[in-house]
């Protein structure tokens, strides 16, 4: 008991200084994480605010260099027209000189099928513009003898920052293509050292001015990916580039927890202007922040606390137990010697700290009650004793709905559906007669001993022993069939030991039939017992009798098959339709054939489907259809006397 409450103790002090621990541990890390979580915004803000400068940036260029290119398309266009060959006759080195003689970097002709069918640029050459709005573009510019821009965009190929003109000379099928880098322009042209600024330094500034940010990234969207801005030719996975954009915000940790990647998604500023359609509408900031600092914290905190707890805790232990086994341990003590003695008789026993205002003395006033209550339990159970004389058994006791054989009154009665099953020993009046009395009942009692367990482990209860009989009662027809089945199984085990005693072996026959009977008690005050009363019960009798009739096992009503909850589930099959004594209506009876020797059950197996339709067509009367079925399985099964039997009904 000591042992055992200063375990309690030790286990309460731990769990609430761990408690403690922990609850301290998370604040610490619930602010750490706070901290990182605010810094974190304030860097994409500051991201935003550079992009946005990028942008502007961005706009002045891609004005500039397409008013250059209203003067170079029309150019290209005329000295084409004067060469009077197509642009697919041209040769590479033609398109290279073609380039550099008007100051661009790449030219493109596209048919109407929107095909690149010619190009100075081969990575790009036979490239089919997918249908979408950018090729309603295209279908604009043809014909229309007019400079046309679709803004800045990415490559499909590169990824790289390019600035496209169109020009669809007046009946011509092609269009001519202009793209030109802007970040290359940009280092040509006075924006070279904003450009430098911007790729190099502005938008990486926080991975240099603070350590816990690893990666930052900023990607823009096209048909073709999603590319790397500061990292050209570099591409976002596109599934979770539709996952960003659609929930505006992803965070990712890393495998061991130290890393958290953050993507955030935003639309462009150039994207909103109605003068410049761009096809990139969304630009996504990926942050990589190194959050182990909170974790480390944590751990600091967690192995500074239990260092502590480790130092103080057995000097606080021993204080506290000392008080506990003074105040607490030591009457109980008490207590339990002085229960002790009154488990060994002493009702006189005295029990002490009864005057405590405590919880002690209230346990106090309780053992002395507990040993008026012993008094007076010793005075009922004469009581008892005399109820137990009228003996019901306790499986029927709680389907009357009494909780104790005491509350038994007679004429208890209940009404139920049950399934009946009546066991008798074959030729019992033969064997008994070779024994003496004491013997007959000692092999009745060896024989009960396998059955009633059997009854027992499914469910069901002994109603009463007629003789060598068992009549038993289950709430489940399958429990009951179940039952009868396993009784066949345990005779085995009971005759393999009368045959190693030098003994004959006996058969059993088993009956079962389902239906509704009245549960109650009869007799009169000073004797009663519990009965069965029913039709059903009769009926059940009955067909346990006819085992021997038909020199079979085990019977069982068609009401029971009809009450199974899969029939097929056993082997059964149909093997008369009588008239049992004392009634008036044709009942059909089925063969429970499980135990049977394999030979003979797969025998009786194959025409089990025969005989049940022919029974089905019987039992609506079609005599001609039954008797087709019956006769087919005395041809399958000659001999059968279910076979047999049912046909004569045919007649």
């Amino acid at each position: 008991m000591k042992r055992k409450a200063a375990s309690f103790l030790l286990a309460v002090m731990l769990s609430v200084s761990l408690g403690a621990i922990i609850v301290t541990s998370l604040a610490m890390y619930r602010l750490l994480s706070e901290r990182y979580t605010e810094e974190i915004r304030k860097i994409e803000a500051s991201l935003s605010d550079r992009f946005a400068v990028f942008e502007t940036m961005l706009d002045d260029e891609h004005k500039r260099i397409t008013s250059d290119l209203e003067k170079v398309l029309p150019s290209i266009a005329q000295e084409l027209e004067a060469s009077g060959r197509p642009p697919g006759s041209l040769s590479s080195e033609e398109m290279t000189a073609l380039a550099k003689r008007h100051g661009v970097q790449h030219v493109y002709f596209i048919n109407r099928d929107h095909v690149v069918f010619q190009t100075n640029y081969p990575p790009d050459m036979n490239l089919v513009f997918p249908k979408g709005r950018f090729t309603e573009f295209l279908d604009s510019v043809f014909g229309a003898n007019r400079v046309m821009n679709d803004g800045i965009d990415l490559s499909q190929v590169t990824g790289t920052l390019k600035t496209y003109s169109y020009l669809g000379p007046r009946d011509k099928d092609y269009i001519i293509e202009i793209s030109t880098d802007v970040r290359g322009n940009l280092d040509s042209t006075g924006y070279g050292w904003m450009a430098k600024y911007f790729f190099d330094e502005l938008l990486t500034d926080p991975v240099r001015s603070n350590p816990s940010v690893k990666e930052l990234n900023i990607y823009l969207i096209n048909q073709a990916g999603t590319w790397s801005l500061i990292h050209p030719g570099q591409k976002l996975d596109p599934a979770l580039a539709e996952r960003i954009v659609k929930n505006r915000r992803e965070e990712i940790s890393s495998g061991d927890g130290r890393y958290l990647t953050i993507y955030s998604a935003e639309p462009t500023a150039l994207a909103t202007k109605p003068d410049l359609p761009v096809t990139t509408k969304h630009v996504i900031r990926k942050i990589t922040y190194d959050v182990g600092l909170a974790r480390a914290a944590v751990f600091q905190v967690l192995l500074s606390s239990l260092l502590v707890l480790a130092i103080l805790m057995p000097i606080v232990f021993w204080i506290a137990s000392r008080q506990l086994q003074r105040q607490l341990l030591e009457p109980l003590f008490n207590l339990r010697g002085e229960a002790g003695a009154i488990a060994e008789g002493d009702l006189n026993q005295t029990i002490a700290n009864t005057d405590r205002r405590d919880e002690i003395g209230q346990l106090a006033l309780s053992f002395a009650s507990m040993r008026d209550a012993v008094r007076k339990t010793i005075t009922d159970l004469k009581e008892t004793n005399l109820s137990i004389e009228r003996f019901v058994p306790q499986a029927f006791l709680a389907i009357v709905g009494k909780s104790s054989i005491v509350d038994v009154e007679l004429g208890d009665n209940k009404r139920k559906t049950m399934t009946i099953l009546f066991s008798d020993i074959r030729n019992f009046t033969t064997l008994s007669e070779g024994m003496t009395p004491d013997e007959n009942f000692a092999f009745i009692n060896d024989y009960l001993e396998y059955a009633g367990p059997v009854v027992r482990d499914h469910n069901g209860f002994i109603d009463k022993y007629i003789g060598d009989a068992i009549m038993a009662l289950f709430e489940s027809a399958d429990d009951a069939v179940r039952a009868g089945i396993a009784l066949l199984g345990a005779l085995d085990a009971f005759n393999a030991e009368r045959r190693a005693a030098g003994q004959r072996p006996i058969a059993i026959g088993v009956g079962i039939n389902t239906g509704t009977l009245m549960l109650g008690t009869i007799g009169e005050k000073h004797r009663m017992d519990g009965t069965v009363i029913s039709d059903a019960v009769n009926l059940a009798s009955r067909v346990e009798s006819l085992t021997k009739t038909y020199g079979v096992k085990m019977l069982v009503s068609q009401y029971t098959v009809e009450a199974l909850a899969d029939p097929k589930a056993y082997d059964i099959r149909p093997i008369d339709v009588v008239v049992v004594k004392g009634k008036t209506h044709p009942v059909m009876i089925s063969e429970v054939f499980q135990h049977d020797p394999a030979a003979e059950r797969a025998a009786k197996a194959g025409t089990r489907d025969l005989l049940q339709s022919g029974a089905e067509a019987l039992a609506r009367r079609d005599l001609v259809c039954a008797r087709r079925f019956f006769e087919e399985s005395l041809a399958k099964l000659p001999g059968d006397m279910a076979a047999s039997n049912l046909l004569q009904k045919c007649v």
